[in-house]
């Protein structure tokens, strides 16, 4: 799966860090199981994009690509 990432826009390891966590959340959602680590790298995943429009636009573009929302996946992840 191509990922919805600006691959210019970040550093090699930001790219890997994203692409591992969007492959997670998509495997979590599907599944449909917790993952406390998941969740924690939500934060990690917000400070690299650093802009909530781009978190939008990536989870939108995920989702419609995954059928699995990031945004959606963690707020379940909490409760």
């Amino acid at each position: 799966m191509r990922f919805p990432i600006d691959y210019e826009a970040y550093t090699n390891e930001e790219i890997a860090f994203l692409v591992d966590f969007l492959h997670r959340v998509e495997l979590v959602g599907n599944h449909q199981k917790k993952d406390k680590k998941l969740l924690e790298d939500y934060q990690t995943f917000q400070s690299i994009l650093n802009n909530k429009s781009e978190e939008k636009a990536i989870d939108k573009a995920f989702e419609k690509t995954s059928g699995v929302s990031v945004y959606k996946l963690m707020q379940s992840l909490k409760e």
